[in-house]
């Protein structure tokens, strides 16, 4: 069996990917955000459940601990989170949002909203629905 590196599937995910992480990236810089998709993808979690651990955001965001530990360093210094012991374990911290981490939340959600809606322009809701299927099928075939 004769394989085609260039006409893979993997390969058009991953170039739809890099092709939305740099168009997300340009929409977050036009409008001054100072956070990048990554670090994004970390905040992002922390909007919905603050206060986490380093674990918990490594595996809800799909990257491994030292990722996460480099963006939650960025983060910090940036003044966006802030690591705290956890109460009942003393080796984790949490990370929590500061006020200014919390600000961020709306002008970043519509900039992924403009991605979102940039990406499948020209995509009908037959067309999405089908698309969403067939990735959630890949994602459980590959669990």
């Amino acid at each position: 069996m004769d394989f085609n590196f260039e006409e893979s599937f993997g390969r058009m995910l991953n170039l739809a990917h890099t092709a939305m992480f740099r168009h997300l990236s340009k929409l977050m810089k036009e409008v001054d955000l100072p956070i990048t998709p990554d670090q994004f993808r970390v905040l992002a979690h922390l909007w919905i459940t603050d206060g986490l651990v380093q674990t918990e955001l490594a595996q809800s965001t799909n990257r491994n601990r030292a990722n996460v530990t480099r963006i939650l360093d960025i983060l910090e210094k940036k003044g966006l989170v802030e690591r705290r012991d956890d109460p009942n374990d003393k080796r984790v911290f949490r990370i929590y949002l500061t006020d200014l981490g919390k600000s961020l939340k709306k002008e970043t959600a519509k900039c992924a909203a403009q991605s979102n809606e940039d990406a499948l322009r020209g995509v009908s809701a037959e067309e999405r629905e089908i698309a969403f299927g067939v990735l959630q099928k890949i994602l459980k075939n590959l669990e």
